[in-house]
């Protein structure tokens, strides 16, 4: 494994498809949530307790760039690595596979603000500070 990437697999549900046979274009985005959640899990970082002080990590930015379709019964390999942190952001890359072939599938990116209870911009807790460096 590459240098500070977190990967995780698993196989593609039928209820992910569309009509066409090939997974539905919004599910690459709940992919790459299940990648940073087994990167934070890895690191030790526990996200609900970090919401429980007040804390939360909004998406201001998500994007993705679709290679090839991934089908019904494919094994997945979902990468994703902490590329920049900022005060107030934190940006997260993101690669998904064919776990069998090795093709890649698609590539992107998020970028999350840390905000307080009211929605307003905060600084990243001093807990993780280490712990998100890219």
């Amino acid at each position: 494994m590459d240098e500070g990437w977190i990967e995780t697999e698993f196989d593609v549900r039928y209820a992910e498809t569309d009509a066409m046979g090939v997974v539905y274009y919004a599910n690459y985005f709940v992919w790459f949530e299940v990648a940073r959640g087994a990167y934070c899990k890895h690191h030790g970082i526990d996200y609900q307790a970090i919401e429980k002080t007040g804390s939360l990590m909004a998406v201001v930015d998500a994007s993705c760039r679709f290679r090839a379709p991934a089908r019904y019964g494919d094994t997945i390999r979902v990468r994703a690595r902490i590329t920049e942190q900022k005060r107030a952001t934190v940006s997260v890359q993101y690669e998904i596979y064919n776990a069998v072939t090795g093709q890649m599938l698609a590539t992107g990116h998020t970028r999350h603000m840390w905000v307080n209870g009211s929605g307003r911009p905060s600084r990243t807790p001093e807990s993780l500070k280490g712990l998100l460096g890219a």
